[in-house]
This record gives C-alpha cells, sequence and structure tokens, in this order.
C-alpha cells in the first residue's frame, strides 16, 4: 500500500461508522478547543521549547505542538504503531517543516530523555490506557526539566478530583491552574504543573 493510500484510508477511518460519530460530535470538537484553548492560556511558549507529547492518538495534538515550535523539537510518544506510522505520513504529507521526533514503544520503556523536556504533555485516554497510575505520571515528570512544565488532562471519571492533587503533592511539585468542567457529557481535568 502507497503512502497516498494509507493517508486516504486513515481519513476515511476517521469519519468512519466506528470513529465518526464520536470524531464528529460536537463533544470532540469541544475538547478539542478546551485543550488548546487551555494550553494557550497557560503554557508560555516561545517557539524554541522542547516537548514531549505522551500518547500521539489520532495526532491532531501532536501536529499543533510541532508547530508552536518552530526552533524547538517535539518527541511524540505511543506504543501503537499505527498512531506512530500515521502521524509520521501525516506530517510528511502536510510537508511540516519542525522538528519531530517519534519514539514508538512503551512510554516506561524510554529511558533516553530524562530531564531534556521544557514541557511535556498527557492529555486524553493516555494515562487510562496504560493501566498504570502514580507509574507512568512518574515517567512524565522524569522527562522535566527542574522548572519545566506538565500538562496533564484527563478524562476518566474513575480518577477522582483528589487524585492528581494528591500525587502531585507527594512528589514535591506545584499545580499551578487547574479545572474541572463537564460539558458536552465530558467529564474532564485539567492541570498545568510546574516541576
Amino acid at each position: 500500500m502507497t503512502d497516498e493510500e494509507k493517508l486516504l484510508r486513515q481519513y476515511g477511518e476517521m469519519s468512519g461508522p466506528e470513529a465518526g460519530p464520536w470524531n464528529l460530535g460536537v463533544e470532540n470538537k469541544y475538547l478539542e478547543y478546551r485543550i488548546t484553548f487551555w494550553f494557550e492560556e497557560n503554557f508560555p511558549v516561545s517557539g524554541a521549547e522542547t516537548i514531549c507529547n505522551i500518547g500521539i492518538g489520532a495526532g491532531y495534538w501532536d501536529r499543533y505542538l510541532s508547530y508552536r515550535i518552530p526552533e524547538g523539537e517535539l518527541i511524540s510518544i505511543d506504543i501503537d504503531s499505527t498512531c506512530c506510522e500515521r502521524l509520521e505520513l501525516g506530517l510528511r504529507n502536510e510537508k511540516n517543516p519542525n522538528r519531530v521526533r517519534i519514539i514508538c514503544s512503551d512510554v516506561m520503556k524510554v529511558n533516553d530523555i530524562e530531564e531534556c523536556c521544557d514541557i511535556v504533555t498527557m492529555i486524553g485516554s493516555a494515562r487510562m490506557e496504560s493501566g498504570l497510575y502514580e507509574e507512568i505520571l512518574d515517567q512524565a515528570l522524569s522527562f522535566v526539566k527542574p522548572g519545566g512544565l506538565f500538562y496533564y488532562q484527563t478524562l476518566s471519571r474513575e480518577e477522582l478530583p483528589e487524585d492528581f492533587p494528591k500525587f502531585c503533592q507527594s512528589r514535591n511539585v506545584s499545580i499551578i491552574n487547574e479545572l474541572k468542567e463537564e460539558r458536552y457529557g465530558a467529564h474532564a481535568m485539567y492541570y498545568y504543573v510546574r516541576k
């Protein structure tokens, strides 16, 4: 299958019977807007940062981040080889000129980016899909430079509002800002953390 055929298939699947109702629904569109708007509101970006995103998913967040740092680098990590390949194809197709390093691996096995990132992001279902809590959050924080920032957003109804603040307190990291909301059926919590 050619790259063009793979991209065409990817775009078709994004609005197909399985993913389409969610991807095209107001809930998803609102979350995409809110995740991006909250980042813009809270995270100062000069354009030269190293940002790491854990969990590529559909790749829209990674593409957005790459354009925010034209003089920096984005490190995108996902265990799913299809997500990694689709992001790579999408970046190539749109002729994205920015530095993006895609690591196709279990984030818990990545050990070559400790304390090199100005900002680390983990949004959506990346943490839930891992089945881990403290371990994966510790790993994410290990990538953040001293004084760096962590953007954590969760949609899990199993994660209580006090869970992440307790985690941060036990790790001596500061929550600078947080937002909890339920709109369009989404149970979302956003956190801006300084290491």
